[in-house]
């Protein structure tokens, strides 16, 4: 009985130490911490599985005992598809958020012509399909199904576009590629759901006889915008010429102006000083009338007295004849 007792205490306060034990070890290791710039989904270490919570905020957060985080980057992520990577990645960043580097897409034109394109998008994961993502490709395998979908959607667009559409709708086919790559990356019903920005169509390597007929054709076309400046110019040259002639032709007309007007005014000073010399003339010759208007020879009385008034006026020591 003794012995028993004994026994008792002995067992409680092994089960005690022992849950203290286990409190001190479970507790920290149900908390995991999360760096800025990334998002993670709880993995459950007794099922495998993946609970639907999604962990955004950076810091410590309770996961429970023996689950853990797998992280997935928060940020956009930048995805290269060019012919060399050198300088793309200067500054060493961690593996989560490696940019995903690879070689121009081979596509063809939509008038068959074979072609390698060079773009660069940027891309990011929304929290919403990270447990469906994780799911069907884990954690490391999703990157590879991104270029894939990524090619594809490029591929479907350069073919929308003639080959030389290439140099004059750049901005139309960067448009309609980043339609398509959004369109190919938003299905949720696949677990497939990311955010594209920032798409550039960087180069496009056409064949040699392609380039060399369209360097020919720019060569012509840079001919052709010579010839219309030159056109303009002689436009402009030609317009100041007649803009030059108008206005002496405008001075010209004013000063004829100016000049008829100043004879119309003398003609007029003129024929009114005529009108009133004549207008003088012929009252003085009514009234000299008026006089011999009762003679019964009134113009041989008139010529009479203008000979006796001619030599009355006239100078005494300048006639010839002395009376």
């Amino acid at each position: 009985m003794i012995e028993d007792i004994r026994v008792v205490p002995v067992c409680g306060l092994c089960t005690a130490v022992a849950l203290l034990i286990f409190t001190f070890v479970a507790v920290p290791i149900s908390f995991k911490s999360m760096e800025q710039g990334r998002q993670s989904v709880i993995l459950e270490w007794m099922s495998q599985s993946v609970s639907s919570e999604v962990v955004t905020e950076p810091g410590i957060s309770f996961v429970g005992f023996g689950n853990y985080l797998i992280e997935f980057p928060a940020t956009f992520q930048a995805m290269y598809f060019i012919q060399d990577g050198r300088g793309v990645n200067p500054a060493p960043v961690a593996e989560l958020f490696q940019p995903v580097v690879k070689g121009p897409i081979r596509a063809r034109s939509a008038d068959g012509l074979e072609m390698q394109i060079s773009v660069s998008l940027q891309w990011r994961l929304r929290p919403s399909a990270l447990r469906d993502l994780y799911n069907i490709l884990g954690e490391n395998l999703y990157k590879d199904e991104f270029v894939r979908f990524a090619r594809a959607g490029v591929i479907e667009a350069c073919a929308e576009f003639a080959a030389d559409e290439y140099f004059t709708k750049r901005a139309a086919i960067t448009a309609r590629m980043s339609q398509v790559l959004q369109t190919n990356f938003a299905k949720p019903e696949l677990g497939l759901s990311l955010e594209i920005t920032g798409l550039q169509l960087r180069e496009v390597d056409l064949p040699d006889e392609f380039d060399d007929e369209i360097e020919n054709t720019q060569e012509q076309m840079q001919e052709v915008e010579v010839g219309k400046a030159e056109r303009q110019e002689q436009i402009i040259i030609m317009e100041a010429a007649t803009e030059v002639a108008l206005q002496k032709v405008e001075e010209l007309l004013k000063g004829a102006r100016g000049q008829a007007a100043r004879v119309q005014l003398q003609n007029e000073a003129t024929i009114k000083q005529l009108m009133l010399v004549q207008e003088k003339q012929a009252q003085a010759n009514a009234a000299i009338l008026q006089q011999f208007a009762n003679d019964t020879q009134p113009f041989e009385r008139l010529f009479s007295v203008m000979e006796i008034r001619a030599l009355d006026d006239h100078a005494g020591d300048k006639l010839t004849v002395s009376l």
